[in-house]
């Protein structure tokens, strides 16, 4: 089972991130059990009944490229 909420399409990631899409497209990298650092993991996934397949971005690893954007991560003093 795929949890929808984990997984945002290429559009959703670059506005979640503030960048353009070709620059989430440039960090992207194929699913791999462990994070790759600075780089986001894809999947090919089927999120509905008779739906095509789409690449989805990995939502953990977006949040970590978020915390790691200097002046854009939750910093503490």
């Amino acid at each position: 089972m795929v949890a929808n909420g984990v997984w945002l399409s290429l559009a959703k990631a670059a506005e979640y991130l503030d960048v353009s899409k070709d620059t989430v497209l440039r960090r992207a990298v194929e699913w791999t059990d462990e994070p790759v650092p600075g780089k986001v993991r894809t999947k090919y996934l089927v999120l509905g009944a008779d739906t095509r397949q789409d690449r989805r971005y990995y939502l953990p690893d977006l949040e970590r490229w978020l915390s790691a954007i200097p002046g854009r991560g939750l910093a503490t003093a």
